[in-house]
């Protein structure tokens, strides 16, 4: 992970650079041009001045007034007569009089024979001159500001040190918040990889890396709940399916071996080993079409349905049921009921299953079955006067194998998972469902299903 810390500060340093030095090399340009073009400049200015100045000499003062003026300023002065011949020169080798300069300034620049200095220079032509003078050469050495040039890149430098160095500082700082979160990670990803579920990565930013580290620690978590209800499940699961092997195992051996006093208990031992076959049966299905609908490989087929005939065609099945334990069943209707997206065959499922249940939990009373429609939603209301369900456990009403009692369901012939598969099955289908019930007055569940909009068939 340091590598990712290496990397960073990296690139932050060289996309510095790559900044500051072109940046630097064009500040250090543009001083120099700067210094160049004043300098040209005022030995122009200076060539004019001198000429002006010339005018009002005499030939005899010319040679001590260059000489003069050399030694009070880093320029040079030559001075040609009127024929071209130089009658007064500060220090300036080889140079000759090439062409005429008009009366604006040329400059250029003239490198000396015998020094290898570097001159601007620029001429002028004397008028109205007394003396024998023609024209007068201001030469101003290129480097006359190479300190000031020289301090500047000095300053450049330091200052681009110094920019270098808080920089670095900058990005050791931000790199190691960066990299840190990341390097906690990376240590709990290797920690839940070994199976140690109960790792926590400290959440210090509110940004995309404190939101990552939030779901490291909520993916830990949801995996230490998966492997504990994978293990809850294999021992549901085997608990399940050990009772009525147990029955079939028993019985199957009483029968082999002769172990009925007559008939009849050798007709009740055959009964008890193809009910407890085809609750074996029952298990094995509900199971396969729960594990189906978590992984979503579940089929519906979606169409406009009305939630009324679902209810009544639910309400059929488990009528003659219901009328053996005189349970009165009452289905209300409003009318006018929207049509909803669903699978009717999986509707139907969801009601059947939940009447079963009713019917199965109430010893007396009745099953009032309630349709209407308000804000958007078909509502649908299952409500019965059984037994009733304890406040502290109605939120596991709907986890897999759940009992209130460990004996209800496997008494009653139930898996444990009707209510596991009706809360997958209203899902798939946008559907909520909830539950009320209070112990020793009854139960209800809530269906909620949005109303089917134009383009939903």
């Amino acid at each position: 992970m340091n590598a990712i810390f290496y990397k960073l500060s990296g690139s932050i340093l060289v996309l510095l650079l790559i900044v500051l030095l072109p940046l630097g090399f064009m500040m250090n340009q543009i001083f120099i041009n700067f210094n160049h073009a004043h300098l040209q400049e005022e030995t122009g200015e200076l060539a004019s001045k001198y000429a002006q100045l010339l005018g009002v000499f005499e030939a005899s003062d010319i040679s001590y007034f260059v000489n003069s003026m050399s030694s009070e300023t880093a320029m040079e002065l030559v001075v040609f007569n009127q024929e071209g011949e130089i009658i007064g020169n500060s220090g300036i080798s080889g140079f000759t009089q090439s062409e005429e300069p008009s009366t604006q300034s040329e400059q250029r620049v003239y490198t000396d024979t015998e020094t290898g200095v570097d001159y601007f220079y620029s001429g002028r032509r004397v008028e109205n001159t007394s003396a024998d003078t023609g024209e007068v050469y201001i030469f101003s050495p290129t480097n006359l500001m190479g300190n000031s040039a020289g301090q500047v890149q000095n300053a450049l430098i330091l200052s681009g040190m110094g920019a270098l160095l808080l920089a670095f500082g900058f990005t050791f700082i931000v790199s190691r918040q960066l990299s840190t979160p990341l390097q906690e990670m990376e240590k709990a990803a290797r920690q839940m990889a070994r199976g140690n579920l109960d790792v926590k990565v400290p959440v210090t930013t509110r940004d995309e890396l404190g939101s990552l580290s939030q779901s490291m620690n909520e993916l830990a978590h949801d995996l230490k709940r998966y492997r504990i209800n994978k293990q809850e499940f294999f021992s549901n699961v085997s608990h399940e399916f050990r009772t009525p092997l147990s029955y079939i195992q028993g019985y199957s051996d009483a029968l082999k071996k002769g172990f009925y006093k007559d008939d009849k208990e050798h007709q009740r031992f055959i009964e008890i080993i193809n009910d407890e076959s085809h609750r074996m049966n029952r298990l094995i299905n509900d199971l396969f079409e729960l594990s189906r609908m978590e992984e979503e490989r579940f089929p519906l087929e979606l169409e406009l349905v009305e939630v009324e005939n679902a209810v009544n065609s639910a309400v059929a099945k488990i009528e003659a049921t219901a009328k053996e334990k005189d349970i009165r069943l009452i289905v209300k209707c409003d009318s006018d009921i929207p049509h909803i997206a669903a699978d009717a065959f999986r509707l139907e499922q969801i009601f059947t299953n939940l009447l079963q249940n009713a019917v199965r939990y109430t010893e007396k009373g009745q099953i009032l079955v309630e349709v209407n429609a308000e804000h958007g939603k078909v509502k649908a209301i299952v409500s019965d006067t059984g037994k009733g369900i304890n406040t502290e456990y109605l939120p596991h009403i709907f986890d897999r194998f759940y009992r209130v009692e460990k004996s209800r369901a496997r008494d009653h012939g139930g898996t444990g998972l009707g209510l596991a598969i009706v809360k997958q099955l209203t899902e798939l289908q946008y559907g909520s469902i909830e539950v009320e019930s209070q112990f020793g007055k009854g139960t209800k569940f809530i269906l909620s299903f949005p109303e089917a909009k134009e383009g939903d068939e």
